[in-house]
């Protein structure tokens, strides 16, 4: 055996999880394995080799899927997972294709032959031809690109911080993208003393707001319009240049004429709600519009937190805790999840982690002021802040499970329609937090009437 292959074969793999609308109990399964087996889920498709698709998708949203398939480098592996039983005979039959050289060799061989196709730029065959045909348009089309890369690695159960909770301090408020050929935003926050920065979506360049930790980032984004600049010398705005499109001008809020990029996040996006696409236009980093869009139909039937409310609100603060890079406190939170859904949590390990959240200064300002909604909308009310102290209640069981229930139908339209108006004007590294904090659960919108209920 070859070191190659001796690697393939003891390395632990890094699955990203796709879920699909309806497909939150095989979420939960593969979330609740790859935890016990010690495999680390990657944030980006570039930092992983195991693409997981849980759930069945449908036509619309197995696009998406099969766009991020295609970011995975080699040597990766794939499993579709349609029902919570299978999901450790298909994590294993994925891991043993992944580490079988004559199949990594076969994907090489067919990803090369379908380059063309997808529209692969930068290779010596393309620039040649540019060379060759100047004036003529390269009409490939041009995959998004992600240039994320994973959180760091921490023991569960480690308090990030001597005082009892805080993360640690870092907004990515201030971050501006660079000018690069993929289009990835930042999550903004980074938690815990020893931690290092996650931004929550890739913005590279974002300024280090840690002395001493190198910054990471996080979170992939499937459906992504690729702003970069052809090899054309000619600058140009609007339009396309060699094939591929540039951003458009418009005026900002200040009168000025900036570049106007048009940014979709979702419905492929790690810690992102499943079915959810956000579709901004951008100026520098502040969002000037938003669109919601549902993206997919609920193939299976829907699952529901009704009986256990408190793992639904860890559910949701994990997902928050991970847009915000809190690790160590977004592995708690599942793990307590799975216990409570298992019926073995320790009451006291609860409350001990809700006081820890409620003590997080950094968690606080990192969510604070923003996504902000009136008293009139009861549960929804307050701002981001606001909305995960709510969730920590559940915990607690100090709240009723009717105002912490994130699948009821009107609730859900009130999120859905309120959320394109929050995320004007804000910066791109606010976005997923103002999403994260709502977490709107789309399978009740989604699943076709009468959907069996299972959990």
């Amino acid at each position: 055996m070859d070191l190659s292959g001796w690697l393939r074969t003891r390395a632990t793999p890094r699955p990203l999880l796709v879920t699909v609308p309806g497909g939150r109990a095989v979420r939960l399964a593969v979330e609740r394995l790859t935890r016990e087996r010690g495999w680390e889920l990657a944030a980006a498709a570039a930092d992983a080799d195991l693409l997981v698709v849980c759930g069945i998708p449908d036509a619309a949203f197995r696009e998406a899927v099969e766009r991020v398939w295609c970011q995975l480098p080699s040597p990766r592996a794939r499993s579709d997972i349609r029902a919570a039983d299978d999901v450790a005979d298909e994590l294993d039959r994925a891991r043993d294709r992944l580490g079988d050289p004559v199949q990594q060799r076969a994907d090489s061989a067919g990803r090369a032959s379908l380059a063309p196709i997808h529209g692969v730029v930068g290779t010596e065959t393309d620039h040649d031809e540019h060379a060759a045909h100047h004036k003529v348009q390269n009409t490939h089309r041009v995959p998004s690109h992600d240039n994320n890369a994973q959180h760091s690695t921490h023991q569960d159960g480690g308090d990030p911080e001597a005082d009892g909770g805080a993360p640690d301090a870092v907004s990515g408020r201030e971050q501006v993208p660079e000018p690069h050929g993929g289009t990835d935003i930042h999550s903004g926050q980074d938690m815990a003393g020893d931690h290092e920065m996650h931004s929550g979506d890739d913005m590279a360049g974002g300024q280090d707001m840690a002395a001493d930790h190198p910054m990471h980032s996080g979170h992939d984004m499937a459906d992504v319009q690729d702003t970069a600049g052809g090899h054309d010398m000619h600058m140009m705005h609007g339009g396309e240049v060699a094939g591929l499109p540039m951003a458009d001008r418009a005026s900002d809020r200040d009168g000025l004429t900036l570049d106007q990029l048009h940014l979709t996040l979702g419905p492929v996006l790690s810690d992102w709600p499943a079915g959810l696409a956000m579709r901004l236009t951008l100026q520098g980093d502040v969002v000037q519009s938003a669109q919601v869009e549902m993206v997919g139909e609920v193939l299976s039937p829907v699952s529901s937190w009704d009986d256990t409310p408190a793992a639904g609100a860890l559910d949701s603060l994990a997902r928050l805790l991970s847009v915000c890079g809190w690790s160590t406190a977004t592995r708690t939170a599942r793990r307590l999840r799975d216990e409570l859904l298992a019926g073995v949590v320790d009451a006291a390990e609860l409350r001990t982690f809700a006081r820890r959240l409620r003590r997080s200064r950094t968690l606080r300002w990192a969510t604070d002021g923003i996504g902000r909604l009136d008293d009139t909308y009861g549960d929804l009310a307050g701002d981001a802040t606001h909305r995960w102290r709510r969730w920590v209640d559940a915990i607690e069981g100090t709240r009723p499970a009717a105002d912490t229930n994130r699948g009821s139908g009107d609730r859900l339209r009130v999120a859905l329609e309120e959320l394109p108006g929050l995320l004007e004007g804000q910066e791109l590294a606010a976005v997923r937090v103002v999403v994260a904090s709502f977490d709107p659960d789309l399978d009740t919108l989604m699943a076709p009437h009468g959907t069996a209920a299972a959990r």
